[in-house]
């Protein structure tokens, strides 16, 4: 088995690791990471055995996803669609009967890491959003605005959608308070999600700026100032770690 045969197929990168086992590393990243998606081929009795070894799976839990037998189910699913499996290993798994497949079987092997690692978008911002906004309110609840906080009350844009807000402070200005948690060097999908809310309230009443966004500072490092420069022409911006100035002046 030879490496020509994948590359002329292919193009991506292939390493032997063994007389019957190849390395192939393609050219796209998994979602919110830089590593490579790729593929191991076995020859095994004539014919070619394709998987990731775990690799996407790997991958999510490594980005702190927790995967639950419903999300394996559903990531199941949906490769079985695409005509690979999710073996009970963790695998990604198809098989090549003879060399002529062995480059569109790759080829689907890797597209399907692909696939995985794309329906884990949802999980991760969720995981991680969800609990930083938690925390924020945790935090509101025990001080003292904790008798003028309302939780996810709803507001009218100027889309006409509603929008939910986290947590509204019943000053005589209600005050709106959302929470962004990015990963430095992941994604940006729900910061640009929760920039198209703010906007939206925005354009429904620019004469007042009494929208808040408070920023999970120890998650996004050295990207806090980009954050704070996509949300401060429509809302007012409070790093957590500095909860202890800003608190008061919420009150107010």
């Amino acid at each position: 088995m030879m490496c020509s045969t994948i590359i002329s197929k292919l193009g991506y990168e292939c390493l032997p690791i063994g007389e019957e086992s190849l390395r192939i590393i393609s050219p796209f990243p998994y979602c919110d990471d830089g590593e490579h998606v790729g593929a191991f081929v076995q020859h095994i009795n004539g014919s070619f055995k394709v998987t990731d070894r775990c690799d996407a799976l790997m991958n999510m839990e490594a980005r702190g996803i927790s995967l639950n037998q419903s999300r394996l189910d559903v990531i199941r699913q949906a490769l079985a669609r695409e005509g690979a499996e999710l073996n009970e290993r963790g695998e990604i798994l198809k098989w090549a009967h003879d060399e002529s497949e062995l480059g569109r079987v790759t080829s689907d092997v890797i597209r399907a890491g692909i696939l995985a690692s794309a329906m884990s978008i949802d999980w991760y911002s969720s995981n991680q959003s969800k609990k930083f906004e938690a925390e924020v309110i945790d935090f509101i609840s025990k001080s003292s605005l904790s008798d003028l906080m309302a939780l996810r009350e709803e507001v009218n844009g100027m889309s006409g959608h509603n929008i939910v807000i986290p947590v509204t402070i019943k000053t005589s200005l209600p005050k709106y308070i959302f929470t962004s948690s990015i990963k430095e060097g992941g994604s940006w999908n729900s910061a640009y999600s929760l920039l198209g809310k703010l906007m939206d309230l925005y354009q429904a009443n620019n004469a007042v700026n009494n929208r808040y966004v408070v920023i999970d500072n120890e998650s996004i490092g050295s990207q806090m100032q980009q954050l704070i420069l996509l949300f401060n022409d429509v809302s007012q911006v409070l790093p957590f770690e500095s909860r202890s100035l800003w608190l008061p002046k919420l009150a107010a």
